[in-house]
């Protein structure tokens, strides 16, 4: 895991685009997907949702904003070559008020998928209140005989104009539970990055059905 600073105005865009999908009209102009959270024991109270890019010119969108600043520094670091390492998805995820204590995952998972093929660039969209949860991981890999995550956990508190970079495949993480008010709004940016060469297409696309994301492979 690292972390890049870059100059939090390059959001301007996803600011914009955010202010849409969140409008009474909700008519942004690219268009986007939408997911919400699953409704399980504990979390049936949880308001969370994932706008997600839908369409070439939303991903474009994504993709000129992390181009045109320092976040531009993760695609020499996954993959193995930087022309070849591509944004293929991309949201912007809301939370509005608390968040219970959720399950330990990767963002990426498949049989032929390695670490060091891809990753996750998060960031929060506004300055967050102190208290909203930050990024908890484990330094307890996926394939450890020990799943105690809890017991090797940490806490990254997101910071504006700070970008934290995780192998989306090894880095197991969640969401840190917090308590908020319900007018309490958390809003991250979250690009996800991976090397696109020889077998890499097959591999990222059925992550993305599984995940229900389309993937954009195509060059920038």
């Amino acid at each position: 895991m690292t972390t890049l600073r870059f100059s939090a105005r390059a959001l301007d865009p996803l600011r914009r685009l955010y202010e849409e999908l969140s409008s009474e009209t909700g008519c942004p102009s690219v268009d986007m997907g939408l997911k919400l959270h699953e409704v399980g024991p504990g979390f049936k109270r949880v308001q969370m949702r994932w706008y997600f890019a839908k369409s070439r010119s939303a991903i474009a969108l994504f993709r000129r904003v992390f181009d045109s600043c320092n976040l531009v520094v993760a695609r020499s670091i996954v993959g193995t070559r930087k022309d070849r390492v591509r944004v293929v998805q991309a949201n912007l995820i809301e939370i509005k008020g608390g968040y219970p204590k959720g399950p330990w995952h990767s963002d990426f998972v498949d049989k032929a998928l390695c670490p060091g093929d891809s990753a996750t660039i998060l960031t929060p969209l506004y300055r967050l209140e102190a208290n909203l949860g930050g990024l908890e991981t484990t330094s307890v890999k996926r394939d450890s005989e020990s799943l105690d995550y809890d017991g090797h956990a940490d806490v990254y508190k997101y910071r504006e104009g700070e970008a934290v970079v995780f192998d989306a495949l090894a880095m197991v993480h969640r969401t840190q539970s917090y308590r908020a008010r319900p007018s309490a709004r958390r809003v991250l940016v979250s690009w996800q990055i991976a090397d696109t060469r020889r077998h890499m297409p097959d591999v990222l696309r059925r992550i993305g059905r599984r995940n229900g994301d389309p993937m954009f492979l195509f060059p920038h």
